[in-house]
C-alpha cells in the first residue's frame, strides 16, 4: 500500500483528528511550503508514526487533570513533530475524495417520490462516536456537530455546497439485516486498530434518519428511538500490506433490532461483477454531513475481482456507504476509498473542494459485495 492508499483507508479517523484542530492551527502559506518538503521527505514508515503519536497525545490530554500543550512540538529526526497539526495534515492531503463533473449529491427531501429510493435511505446510516451525541431529553437526540466550512475550515467563496450544514459523522454503513450493519473495515477499530476510532464499537452510534426534512430543517435533531449503539463486530476486514486486494468491509451486530418504522433492511443484494460502465450511485454521509444521494456515476474499472472503480462523488466519512447499480437498485458494492478531498488555498489559508472532470483524478474504489461473509 503507498503512501497514497495508506491516506485513503484511513480518512474515517483522519476525518477526527481534522474535525480536532481549530482555525489557528490552519498552515499559512509560507508554513505550508516548508511543511509540504517535510512531508515528502519524509518516509511511510515516520508519517504513519508521526499521526498515531499525536492521536494518541490527544487521547491522553483529553484525560482529566491533564495539560493541554499550545504551540509547535519541539522538532524531532524526520522534520514532521516541528509541524503544528494543522500544517501537518494539509501537507499530507496534497502529497497524497472529490467531486466528479458536476456535483450530483442530493438531500433527503430532494429525492423524487416513487423512484424507490427511500426504503434505500433509510437503511443508510450514519456512525458517530458516542460523545458527539446529547444524552436523550425530550424523545430526541442532539447531535453535537459544527457547520460543514466550520469543521472542514473551508473557504468562503466560493460557497462550498452544503456548507452550513452540520458536520459530524465519521462513516457510513446500511443495515443489512434488522440488528446487522455493513460498513467498512476502517471505520471500526476492531478491524482497523486505529486508535483513532473509539476504542470499541459500543462507543459507535449508530444513527439513522440523520438527514434534511427540508432546506431549513434541523438535521442534528433526531428521534431517540433512531438511535443505536453497536454491540459486537461479527466480522470484517482491512486494507493493509497483508492484504493487497483491498478487503476492506465490516459487519457489526446493534444492541436491539431496527424497528420496521425506523427503517428495513437492504437484502437485494447482486454479488456477480459489476461491468464497466455500468450506472450506480451511492448513499452515505460524505464528510459526516446529513443523508446524501449521488447518482451520476460510471463505473470506469471493473478488471479487479475484489473492487472497481467509479466517478461517484464521496468525501471521507462516506466510507462504507452503500453503492447501488442504477437500474435495478441492487446493493452492489461498499465505497473504501478515494482521492483527495480538499486542497489548500495557499494565499487564504483554507481549503477548496477538490473538482475533478468526469474522467480525471483516480476515481472512488468499491468493495465488491462478494468479498463480505455473511454470519
Amino acid at each position: 500500500m503507498d503512501r497514497s492508499d495508506w491516506w485513503r483507508a484511513s480518512a474515517c479517523a483522519l476525518s477526527l483528528f481534522f474535525a480536532s484542530i481549530s482555525a489557528a492551527g490552519l498552515a499559512r502559506a509560507d508554513d505550508l511550503e516548508k511543511a509540504i518538503a517535510a512531508v515528502k521527505s519524509a518516509s511511510d514508515e515516520d508519517l504513519r508514526k508521526e499521526i498515531d503519536r499525536r492521536l494518541q497525545k490527544k487521547k491522553n490530554a483529553a484525560k482529566p487533570g491533564a495539560a493541554v500543550s499550545r504551540g509547535l512540538t519541539p522538532g524531532g529526526g524526520s522534520g514532521l513533530s516541528s509541524l503544528g497539526d494543522g500544517q501537518l495534515l494539509a501537507a499530507a492531503h496534497v502529497t497524497s475524495r472529490s467531486i466528479y463533473g458536476a456535483d450530483d449529491r442530493k438531500d433527503w427531501y430532494q429525492l423524487s417520490p416513487g423512484s424507490g429510493l427511500e426504503p434505500l435511505a433509510r437503511a443508510s446510516v450514519a456512525l458517530f462516536d458516542a460523545a458527539k451525541l446529547d444524552a436523550p431529553s425530550g424523545g430526541t437526540v442532539r447531535i453535537k456537530a459544527k457547520s460543514f466550512q466550520e469543521t472542514r475550515h473551508l473557504c468562503p467563496t466560493p460557497k462550498p455546497k452544503f456548507a452550513e450544514q452540520p458536520s459530524g459523522a465519521f462513516c457510513s454503513g446500511t443495515l443489512v439485516r434488522p440488528d446487522l450493519v455493513l460498513t467498512a473495515g476502517h471505520c471500526v477499530r476492531e478491524i482497523s486498530h486505529n486508535e483513532a476510532l473509539p476504542p470499541d464499537v459500543t462507543g459507535v452510534r449508530f444513527v439513522f434518519g440523520y438527514a434534511m426534512r427540508g432546506p431549513d430543517a434541523d438535521a442534528a435533531q433526531v428521534p431517540d428511538t433512531n438511535v443505536f449503539a453497536g454491540k459486537a463486530v461479527v466480522g470484517g476486514e482491512k486494507p493493509d500490506a497483508k492484504n493487497a486486494d483491498r478487503h476492506d468491509w465490516a459487519l457489526v451486530r446493534l444492541d436491539r433490532p431496527v424497528p420496521s418504522s425506523v427503517a428495513e433492511p437492504v437484502t437485494n443484494w447482486e454479488a456477480a461483477p459489476v461491468a464497466k460502465g455500468a450506472r450506480v450511485f451511492v448513499i452515505g454521509f460524505p464528510a459526516g454531513l446529513p443523508l446524501k444521494y449521488a447518482a451520476g456515476a460510471t463505473v470506469r474499472d471493473a478488471s479487479n475481482e475484489n473492487w472497481f472503480v467509479a466517478n461517484l462523488d464521496t468525501f471521507g466519512g462516506n466510507s462504507g456507504s452503500g453503492v447501488y447499480d442504477q437500474a435495478s437498485k441492487k446493493l452492489v458494492g461498499v465505497l473504501i476509498e478515494g482521492e483527495v478531498d480538499y486542497k489548500p488555498d495557499t494565499a487564504k489559508g483554507c481549503y477548496l473542494i477538490n473538482l475533478c472532470p468526469d474522467n480525471g483524478c483516480s476515481g472512488e474504489t468499491v468493495g465488491r459485495l462478494s468479498q463480505v461473509r455473511m454470519p
